[in-house]
């Protein structure tokens, strides 16, 4: 049975492989596409500020464009429109990223900093306006690779989570005549789709890998927060897998509706946990309902840091914290795991 589970899981890892190579190349394509089009002038970009939209059109009406080589040999761009107040230099680094500022004149603005990804920008009040200051190329964490190889995982822990129904489904007579015992089985063949879901990851962090140095220069910061991501992950992964399997064990047939269901319901239960519904009556009910479901949803627990931060501090998602999901994944993953082999043992033949 753990055989057949692990050409199984061969086979899931074959067509991950296949549609994470499609992914790459799109992405590669779609960088030379956007990026290489355009590091000899502006056209397309455009900033959103709080004072308004400062696009390419606006810069370029009536602007004076200037080229120069630094002794560095950085490529500078040099776009001045007197006439608007609007001061633009463009930093090419090539292959490490640019360095864009653009300055408007009698233009007010709070101080701020956001980061996404290897992006950063960078607002602030100076003599006579204000500047905005673009990187491309910042160190980027490694949690965010970590955090998108774990969401693939999910999707593979997903089509691999009903290995003991498959197994029921016509096969189980074959895979009791082993002479291991049954729990052993069950352990070697939940072993065997792990095994599949962390190879997934670890390939699908490999294709980011590849997909950000073609254009750009490597260029990850790792620390605490990379760590409590990639633990988090793989806690949440195991606890989500689990689940299906504890969701699929005494099944035989239509196990499929389970697992395309699992992701809308899962999600649904967090979100209405977790949101402000009001005070109405049938809002209230609804919430009080998707609350204690949301304790045994490993949905609840999976959290993947900032999207972006803004002015240092994270912004747009839930902070990591190991100290409140990782435990209550890790005992989600174990209950589960037996409710899925205490199930399979009782199945009969």
């Amino acid at each position: 049975m753990a055989y057949v589970e692990w050409l199984r899981a061969a086979r899931c890892l074959k067509i991950t492989a296949i549609v994470l190579g499609v992914a790459l190349v799109l992405i590669v394509a779609l960088e030379y596409t956007f990026l290489v089009g355009s590091r000899s002038s502006l056209s397309g970009v455009e900033l959103h500020t709080s004072t308004g939209d400062v696009n390419a059109r606006k810069i370029l009406d009536g602007a004076t464009t200037t080229y120069s080589t630094l002794p560095d040999g950085t490529k500078r761009t040099t776009i001045v429109n007197a006439a608007k107040g609007i001061r633009v230099t463009v930093d090419d680094h090539g292959y490490f990223g640019r360095h864009v500022e653009i300055f408007e004149r009698s233009v007010k603005g709070t101080e701020k900093l956001i980061g996404i990804g290897p992006v950063s920008f960078r607002r602030a009040a100076v003599p006579g306006g204000s500047v905005v200051t673009i990187d491309t190329n910042e160190p980027e964490d490694f949690a965010y690779l970590a955090a998108i190889a774990t969401f693939v995982a999910l999707i593979i822990a997903t089509i691999l989570g009903a290995p003991f129904a498959r197994q029921n489904d016509g096969h189980l007579e074959i895979a009791l005549t082993s002479p291991a015992p049954r729990t052993i089985l069950g352990l070697g063949t939940m072993l065997a789709d792990f095994a599949g879901i962390a190879a997934a990851w670890l390939m699908t962090v490999a294709m980011l890998f590849l997909a950000h140095v073609a254009q750009n220069a490597p260029n990850y910061t790792y620390g605490p927060l990379d760590t409590e991501v990639i633990v988090l992950g793989f806690a949440g992964v195991l606890a989500w897998y689990a689940m299906l399997c504890a969701a699929t064990a005494s099944m035989r047939r239509a196990y499929g509706v389970v697992l395309g269901i699992s992701w809308p319901v899962a999600a649904l239960v967090a979100v209405l946990a977790k949101a402000d519904l009001g005070d109405a009556p049938m809002a209230q009910l609804v919430h009080w309902g998707a609350t204690p479901l949301s304790w045994i949803d490993p949905f609840t627990y999976l959290h993947f840091g900032p999207a972006f931060t803004e002015n240092g501090r994270p912004a747009g998602s839930l902070a990591v914290s190991l100290q409140n999901e990782l435990p209550a994944l890790l005992i989600l993953a174990l209950v589960y795991v037996t409710l899925a082999i205490v199930q399979w043992r009782r199945v009969e033949a």
